[in-house]
This record gives structure tokens, sequence and C-alpha cells, in this order.
């Protein structure tokens, strides 16, 4: 991915508390513009231009290390979209509406 050359903006994007991060990775897996990444065993944001700012990996957080705040930050890379892939991107989203019992036998 190019390097961004727009200015920063105060939008809602994801930051980690290491301290609570227990570095499962469930985050990284349900980030569904893969802006996650398990960096020395901790969740880190490796690219804060893909991330949306919905926070669809708060839901899956054991530790509830994931939060939203607002701060200067890159522009979101709109054409992310573009490269998610659809079925993807639901298996992701099942990742947090799909009960426990259901995740367990599949």
């Amino acid at each position: 991915m190019k390097k961004s050359t727009k200015m920063p903006m105060k939008r809602m994007i994801i930051a980690i508390n290491e301290d609570l991060c227990v570095g499962c990775g469930r985050c990284v897996n349900s980030c569904p513009t893969n802006a996650l990444e398990l960096r020395n065993e901790k969740a880190a944001l490796k690219d804060e231009r893909i991330c949306d700012g919905f926070g669809s990996c708060i839901a899956v957080c054991p530790e509830n290390a994931l939060y939203i705040e607002e701060r200067e930050a890159e522009p979101f890379d709109w054409d992310i979209l573009a490269k998610i892939d659809f079925e993807d991107f639901i298996e992701k989203l099942s990742l947090h509406y799909k009960p426990q019992s259901i995740k367990e036998e599949d």
C-alpha cells in the first residue's frame, strides 16, 4: 500500500491497551480490513489508513483490550473496500454473531 500524502484528520480509530491484551489474535482474525496484526505477541494497528473505526474487533476481544478513540489519524483509505473479498467479510462478521455452541460445531 502506498504512503498517503493526505493530512491527518480527527476521526474514530481503534486503540489497544497492551497491558490487557493477551495476544489471542481474535481481533486480528475478525478485522474485515486486516488493519490489525500480532506484533511481539500483542495486537497492534498495522496501518491506520485501513482501520474503518467501526470496532468489529472489539466484540471478539475476551480481555476488553480494544476500544475506539477519537484522535488525529490519516484518513480512511476507501480503496481498501474494493479489495475485500465478500465471502471473507461475511465469515469475519459471523465471528461476532454466531452463538458459541454453533462455533464449536464448525
